[in-house]
């Protein structure tokens, strides 16, 4: 019997060692498939069964290649359930980039660039651009140029609007390691895009117009149609402020000719205002109030102001001389006034350089009273900082410990999350798949009660004290902050109520501001039931 019980032990040592030895082979062929053939990568990994077989280091692997598989059929990274486990697994292996391993040099840079476009796509600016800084340190140690200029454009497309500058030479940095390799040419007009559209918030019109002409360029050579709108859209917007109102016409109709719905409002407004430096004022205004009913918020403010801007031109210039008057009387009470102050200033000087003068015979007076009571708190101020010195020492003992426990409560609910949010797509897929093709499945009611209870029992009774502080809220409400609270991207949240991307942006919107009576732009939805 013992014989025959070790027999079998050996078999199945051999057979698992011979899976996780075709599990590799099927790895390195995904591997060596990519960037160019994602979809026979795919195939590859397709053919690995069951991954969660594999061992650690191959899971990881398989991780990360199926998030580079998905990345480059445009499916995005909408979960970080695989992802994460590799950039934890490759960070800790190469000691966080620090490795000499160029092979797991790669990995872990192309991990760090994976998660950094998840955060990118939950709007966690700094998690993004932290991570992409790490992506860059490491794909320029092993020379993974292809992963390294990636992450200098999204580098640059994260910055656009905090710091232009910055962005301007991450995507020009992102455009020269691109020239060492030339892997994909609409990676290439995507970068010259980033920089056309640095320059031009910049107004640096020229600059932004070579950009912008270099990568239609492209376009045109390579037939890359798909790209053809925007950037004729961006070359209209740059010749109309140059002045240029004929080609700016003749751009912003080709682009709006070749426009999908996303970026028709855009279009239209660059289109209008060409017409409108043309002196084609009704067709502008045409253009404008068509648009209008369906525009978001901001882009109906640059409706409205460009429909006053034709209203003016129409009525000539006999209502605009008023306001030039105003304006005028303004700035001549304003020059008075400073000439006031300026006076009352010369006045005040004077009189403290009076007082000064009296007070100096005092100080002279006090001042060896003054040594003496330096001295003395001289004193006492040793003392107190001998003792603040030392609470210091105790308070940051105190501190590294609660940061050591507060980091271990942060992992534990977040596994605790990515758990839940696992059972949740799984309870989703399975009610999907009991409907006929063509029909929307929701989430049960009792499905929706039973993720409350889990929420409740892992999570401190989030979901009970979320009624009880906000009674206001409605179900669909409640609903929305349990997938947020489950760190659930806009993607997914979208997918779970058959809506688009962009109205789960504004039912968040409406409800911090409803719901939670916070309008500060500076803070989320996601930051506000984080802190709850």
């Amino acid at each position: 019997m013992k014989v025959r019980y070790f027999l079998l032990v050996a078999v199945a040592l051999v057979l698992l060692t011979g899976c996780h030895r075709d599990a590799s082979a099927l790895l390195e062929r995904a591997e060596a498939y990519l960037p160019s053939q994602p979809d026979s990568a795919e195939v590859c990994l397709d053919s690995i069964g069951l991954p969660q077989r594999l061992n650690d280091a191959q899971k990881a692997w398989y991780g990360l290649l199926r998030t580079y598989v998905d990345n480059r059929q445009d499916k995005g990274v909408e979960s970080d359930s695989l992802i994460r486990d590799s950039y934890e697994y490759y960070r800790e292996a190469s000691h966080a980039g620090q490795t000499f391993d160029k092979k797991l040099l790669r990995r872990y840079a192309q991990s760090c660039y994976y998660m950094a476009l998840f955060y990118e796509s939950c709007d966690s600016t700094k998690q993004c651009e932290d991570l992409l800084n790490q992506a860059i340190k490491g794909s320029e140690k092993c020379e993974d140029w292809h992963t390294c200029y990636l992450a200098y454009t999204l580098l640059g497309k994260s910055s656009i609007w905090g710091n232009h500058e910055y962005a301007i030479q991450q995507s020009l940095k992102a455009l020269e390691v691109y020239h060492k390799i030339n892997d994909d040419v609409n990676n290439e007009v995507l970068i010259l895009e980033h920089i056309a559209a640095g320059f031009f918030t910049f107004a640096e019109l020229d600059s932004a117009l070579n950009y912008f002409l270099r990568a239609y360029k492209l376009v045109e050579i390579n037939n890359l149609f798909t790209s053809q709108d925007e950037i004729c859209i961006g070359i209209a917007k740059a010749y109309c402020y140059k002045g240029e109102f004929a080609k700016a016409l003749y751009y912003a109709q080709r682009g709006i000719a070749e426009v999908d719905s996303s970026m028709l409002i855009s279009a239209s407004l660059a289109l209008a205002q060409c017409y409108q430096a043309c002196d084609s004022l009704e067709k502008s205004k045409e253009i404008l109030e068509s648009i209008c009913r369906d525009a978001d918020p901001m882009n109906k403010y640059f409706i409205y102001r460009d429909l006053s801007k034709v209203a003016i031109q129409q009525q000539g210039l006999d209502s605009l001389s008023a306001y030039m008057d105003s304006a005028y009387e303004y700035l001549e009470d304003r020059f008075l006034h400073s000439q006031s102050v300026k006076d009352e200033y010369y006045q005040a000087n004077l009189a403290k350089e009076l007082e000064k003068e009296q007070l100096q015979h005092e100080k002279e007076m006090s001042w060896w009273i003054g040594c003496v009571i330096i001295l003395f708190l001289s004193l006492i101020a040793a003392f107190i900082i001998y003792n603040v010195w030392k609470n210091k020492q105790r308070l940051v003992a105190e501190h590294e410990k609660e940061m050591q426990h507060q980091q271990e409560l942060l992992h534990q609910k977040s596994m605790t999350h990515a758990v839940l949010q696992k059972h949740f797509m799984e309870k989703l897929a399975y009610s999907r798949k009991l409907l006929a093709d063509g029909e929307k499945a929701h989430m049960r009611g009792e499905d929706w009660k039973e993720m409350e209870q889990l929420i409740d029992d892992t999570d401190n009774n989030f979901v009970q004290k979320l009624r009880q502080q906000y009674k206001g809220l409605k179900e669909e409400d409640v609903r929305l902050c349990m997938l947020v609270r489950l760190k659930m991207t806009n993607a997914i949240i979208a997918n779970v109520f058959y809506i688009g991307e962009s109205a789960v942006k504004k039912r968040k919107s409406v409800l911090k501001k409803t719901g939670f009576q916070i309008t500060d732009p500076n803070i989320s939805l996601e930051q506000v039931i984080e802190n709850l």
